[in-house]
């Protein structure tokens, strides 16, 4: 009876695994608020000081302020839900793991290392999938668009956005849809902001030759 007993009040294998899930969902995409509202108030280079010194609180304030902006932009670049949550999963565990991979002492912004992390893991993704770019099945929401840009927001846009070759479609994901200056987009691709104008501004012109032609892409 107490073996019985024991066995009853052990947990459901399943039931914890499911459990696991849902602490890694929330833990990559945070619906909730702050724990910790300290934290809220430091800069990310210093709360990414914290992370290399193993600071978990730190990390979590890093994940509640990039997981969903970085999956907006993650899904505008590799099309595709399931790839998008599975890089910014990669990048942050990225960052909790290797920490130190982040230098202050180089000068360069959180926010610049990160989304760096980012785009190189789209493009990992992209190159593992192996297929061309599946259509956006709907609009990306309105919460991941940057304001003013209502130009870019369609669908229709963002699939022919797709279609452009890589380093343009970088900068304008950047730019546009992220918000960057010339010179903040071109520290996340490692070029000058003169190079990250010029290629805006190709993306632009092919932008308006796609859209003012009926048919695919040519």
């Amino acid at each position: 009876n107490s073996e019985v007993k024991n066995r009853k009040d052990r947990p459901d294998k399943n039931s914890q695994k499911e459990g696991r899930d849902e602490e890694k969902r929330l833990a990559y995409f945070p619906d909730r608020k702050r724990e910790d509202p300290v934290f809220s108030e430091l800069s990310d280079e210093t709360l990414a000081a914290m992370v290399r010194d193993g600071d978990q609180r730190a990390f979590a304030e890093i994940v509640h302020r990039y997981a969903r902006k970085c999956y907006g932009f993650a899904f505008k670049y590799v099309a595709d839900r399931e790839d998008a949550e599975d890089v910014v999963q990669t990048a942050l565990m990225k960052f909790w793991q290797r920490p130190h991979m982040w230098d202050p002492e180089r000068k360069t912004r959180f926010a610049t290392w990160f989304y760096r992390v980012v785009l190189n893991a789209c493009r990992d993704a992209l190159r593992a999938r192996k297929t061309v770019l599946p259509l956006f099945e709907e609009a990306v929401p309105a919460e991941d668009i940057a304001s003013g840009e209502e130009a870019l927001i369609k669908q229709d846009v963002l699939q022919a956005l797709s279609h452009l070759p890589e380093r343009q479609h970088q900068a304008i994901l950047l730019c546009f849809y992220e918000g960057m200056t010339h010179t903040e987009a071109a520290a996340v691709m490692e070029t000058t902001p003169k190079s990250v104008e010029l290629l805006v501004r190709r993306a632009k012109t092919a932008l308006k030759q796609k859209m003012e032609k009926e048919g695919g892409w040519t």
